[in-house]
């Protein structure tokens, strides 16, 4: 009897459990251009943006961050949002989504060793500049790319590129970002 082709290619012996379980069915990926300030969003995702062009503000949960042209920001799941253009500005972003279940994966990453790292509930915004800006529109591209092209093993190829992300912004952000609130007022 022949096995079907399911047209996704899974990595080998061990991982097979993180190819069938972990990994996104789908992910989403596009460009958006945004003149006027959009409504109030509730993210469901694992969402990263990647400012393009043009300068703005992202509203999320009642606070508010300065976009500028390579501002990555990783929004988790279940935050309210809004991104706001700055006056006779257009905001350019790309945008890459993915299920949440592959964020907690991502999080409990066995290679992101940190003593005592947790989740904060602001997103992490970071300000990019030459070659860490050029690695993240290089993968925001071949996230694009891989999104359009639906290839059979598009979906390995995202994650890594999200990964990327993620490390980027690990490797940006203040370490005191990740400790948990009541380890920083002692």
């Amino acid at each position: 009897m022949e096995k079907e082709n399911t047209n996704r290619t899974v990595f080998s012996g061990a991982h097979d459990y993180f190819a069938n379980n972990v990994l996104p069915e789908k992910v989403h990926a596009e460009l958006r251009r945004i003149k006027n300030p959009m409504s109030y969003a509730n993210n469901r995702d694992q969402t990263f943006f990647l400012i393009r062009s043009g300068t703005g503000t992202l509203s999320v949960n009642g606070l508010e961050y300065k976009l500028r042209p390579n501002t990555l920001i990783n929004l988790g799941p279940f935050h309210r949002y809004r991104l706001l253009p700055s006056r006779r500005s257009e905001l350019e972003i790309a945008e890459a989504r993915m299920n949440s279940g592959t964020y907690m994966y991502m999080i409990a990453n066995p290679y992101l060793k940190y003593e005592n790292f947790s989740i904060p509930s602001q997103p992490p915004v970071v300000y990019l500049k030459g070659l860490w800006a050029q690695i993240a529109n290089d993968s925001m591209n071949g996230l694009l790319n891989e999104a359009k092209n639906k290839a059979g093993d598009s979906i390995q190829l995202c994650f890594c590129y999200m990964m990327n992300f993620l490390g980027i912004i690990t490797d940006h952000m203040s370490k005191d970002y990740f400790t948990p609130v009541e380890k920083k007022s002692k």
